[in-house]
């Protein structure tokens, strides 16, 4: 991976939800601007209210023609960890399903949540996320290594050992790490084994703002570059304003890890 239109040794990303419109749309505006593209996916498509008509081969001749790359956010209502066996199996084939059909965009890193059950105990959730993490790294084989867990409202050390055991990767979103107060040393202890990268701001206890830490950014580039990322940073913002803002900000803040950069 690494490099791109930025000209950093990581590749910088946007969301497909910056614009009120189908992803189509959105990637269309963002392909001159960013190197990569997150295709969200909230919801499943049996739950889905809307769900959205996805080009696939028109995605590829955008990626084709502007030099980008995908990352995939999977949906967030699977319930891995659920009680209900049909519905911990449901989420493991609509993974599956997923990855399927955007296969031909050779995605990058495919983000999944652990969402946690709050009518189970530990224990028996740990359990069921466990059996669901067995059955789908049997069925995506050496694959499985695109599927990044990402860091949500618990500590991730919850769910390291078993992401760890059936050889999943890791989603760090940096925004996270600060919103909900964890520990912010020991999540950037975890960049050399990080597959995507989520960077957002935190403001007035709102999560996925635009970047306004000009500091931040150039401690979050320093650290990138000692442990040799060189994957997808998506700024997650769902608004082409704050994004235009983010990158500005980090032209400026990361400017020395501009590798192609004319003077």
């Amino acid at each position: 991976m690494g490099g791109g239109k930025c000209g950093y040794p990581w590749r910088l990303g946007a969301t497909s939800c910056v614009l009120p419109a189908d992803i189509m749309t959105n990637v269309r505006q963002l392909a001159p601007l960013v190197d990569d593209v997150q295709l969200l996916f909230f919801e499943s498509a049996a739950k889905s209210l809307l769900p959205q008509p996805l080009d696939v081969p028109a995605l590829r001749d955008l990626a084709e023609e502007h030099g980008l790359t995908y990352t995939v956010h999977l949906p967030t209502d699977l319930g891995l960890g659920a009680a209900a066996k049909a519905v911990r199996q449901e989420g493991v084939g609509e993974i599956l399903r997923l990855m399927a059909k955007l296969a031909p965009l050779v995605p990058l890193s495919y983000d999944l949540h652990l969402v946690r059950e709050p009518d189970l105990s530990d224990g028996v959730w740990l359990d069921n996320l466990a059996a669901s993490l067995e059955e789908l790294s049997g069925a995506l084989g050496k694959e499985k290594r695109l599927v990044g867990v990402e860091n949500i409202e618990y500590p991730f050390g919850i769910v390291a050992p078993v992401v760890a055991e059936y050889g999943f990767s890791i989603c760090l979103d940096l925004g996270h790490l600060v919103h909900y107060g964890h520990d912010l040393e020991a999540g950037l202890g975890l960049l050399p084994e990080a597959r995507h990268l989520h960077y957002h701001g935190v403001q007035d206890g709102k999560d996925h703002q635009g970047l306004h830490d000009a500091e931040q950014a150039r401690m979050l580039g320093d650290r990138l570059t000692q442990a040799g990322y060189d994957g997808v940073v998506t700024l997650e913002m769902y608004s082409l304003e704050k994004l235009k803002g983010s990158l500005a900000l980090l032209d400026k803040a990361w400017s020395v890890f501009v590798s192609n950069r004319t003077e």
